[in-house]
C-alpha cells in the first residue's frame, strides 16, 4: 500500500506542479502581451488562442488528481452528514465506486478524441499563422487517468483503513 501511495503521490505532484508552471507561464504571457500592446502597439500572436487552449487546460485539469488524493473536492454533505456513520460509509464507498466509473468513461472518451484529434493534426488558425492545438488534448485523458488512480487509491486506503494523504494504517 505504501508503494502505491508514493506512486500515486508522485503522480499528483507531478501534474500539480506542471499546473502551477502553466499558471506562471500564463500570466507572463499575458502580461507581456499587455505591455506590448500598450506600449508598442504590437499584440503578441495567438496570446488568447494559447491561453485558452493551453494554459488554462492544463491549470484546471491537471490538478484534480492532488485535490482528489487530499479529498479537497466541493460537496454538499448536509443530508448525509444527518445520516448514521454506517449510512455515511456505505454512501461514501458507492460514491467513490460511481466516481471511478464516470471519470473511466471520461478518459475513454477523450482519448479516443485526443487520438483522433493527433491523427488530423488539428490546429487553430491564428493571426500569421496556425497554433497546434492536438498535444493539449491528451490533457483530459492524462489528468482524469491520474483522478481514477487517485480514487482507486483512496478506495482502498478507506477498505484497509489506511490514511490516504499519508499512506500509513489509520
Amino acid at each position: 500500500m505504501k508503494f502505491f501511495h508514493r506512486l500515486v503521490s508522485w503522480i499528483a505532484n507531478a501534474l500539480f506542479a506542471v499546473s502551477m508552471v502553466a499558471g506562471v507561464l500564463m500570466m507572463l504571457h499575458v502580461t507581456i502581451d499587455v505591455i506590448a500592446r500598450s506600449f508598442f502597439n504590437s499584440p503578441l500572436a495567438g496570446t488568447g488562442e494559447i491561453t485558452a487552449s493551453y494554459y488554462m487546460i492544463a491549470v484546471a485539469f491537471l490538478p484534480i488528481a492532488w485535490v482528489t488524493l487530499r479529498d479537497q473536492h466541493v460537496t454538499a454533505d448536509i443530508f448525509v452528514s444527518a445520516l448514521p456513520r454506517l449510512f455515511q460509509t456505505v454512501i461514501a464507498l458507492l460514491v467513490d465506486v460511481l466516481v471511478i466509473l464516470y471519470v473511466s468513461a471520461f478518459v475513454w472518451q477523450t482519448w479516443i478524441s485526443a487520438a483522433a484529434r493527433t491523427e488530423r493534426g488539428e490546429v487553430w488558425e491564428i493571426l500569421g499563422g496556425y497554433l497546434p492545438i492536438w498535444p493539449t488534448r491528451w490533457i483530459l485523458p492524462v489528468a482524469g487517468a491520474a483522478m481514477v488512480l487517485t480514487m482507486i487509491f483512496r478506495l482502498f486506503a478507506k477498505l484497509t483503513n489506511t490514511n490516504p494523504v499519508t499512506g500509513e494504517k489509520a
